[in-house]
């Protein structure tokens, strides 16, 4: 017992000493190292994103076509178009095809370049829409089965 003892006492003086040993304060701040090297100019991302906010909107059954100047013609051809909508005063939106149930009651029909129809199967005012718009890059020549050709396209480094 008394060797258990000792050992405990020695155990917490060498964690005491380890302890005290530590330092809040940081040392001394080293010198600046040399400036990196520049980086190389790569292929532009896909940050040409536009949004179009359409407030207080009644929707009507059947189809209802929505003027968008921004669905450019380049939008229309290589890029995307997401569609939400929410109540006003609602603190959330929901993608569309929005549906209830089994049944689709809103979506997007159609997209022309300048605008958009929805087809709805309920009529409702007091409706926020917002259409986000991305342009893409025309990817149509490529082969996507090889590599090479997607690792070109995209300047991929190994």
């Amino acid at each position: 017992m008394e060797t258990i003892m000792k050992n405990f006492k020695y155990g917490i003086l060498v964690l005491i000493l380890f302890l005290g040993s530590c330092s809040a304060e940081d040392g001394v701040d080293g010198q600046i190292g040399p400036q990196g090297p520049a980086g190389t100019d790569g292929q532009d991302g896909n940050a040409n994103v536009v949004s179009v906010l359409f407030e207080n909107q009644t929707i009507s059954n059947g189809d209802n076509v929505f003027d968008i100047p921004e669905l450019t013609q380049e939008i229309f051809d290589t890029g995307i178009v997401y569609a939400y909508v929410t109540v006003t005063g609602n603190t959330y939106w929901e993608t569309l095809p929005l549906s209830l149930g089994q049944d689709i009651i809103l979506e997007i029909d159609k997209i022309e370049v300048g605008k958009a129809t929805l087809r709805a199967t309920f009529t409702q005012s007091n409706l926020r829409l917002r259409f986000v718009l991305v342009e893409g890059n025309d990817a149509s020549g490529i082969d996507f089965e090889n590599y090479l050709e997607v690792q070109s396209f995209y300047n991929l480094t190994d």
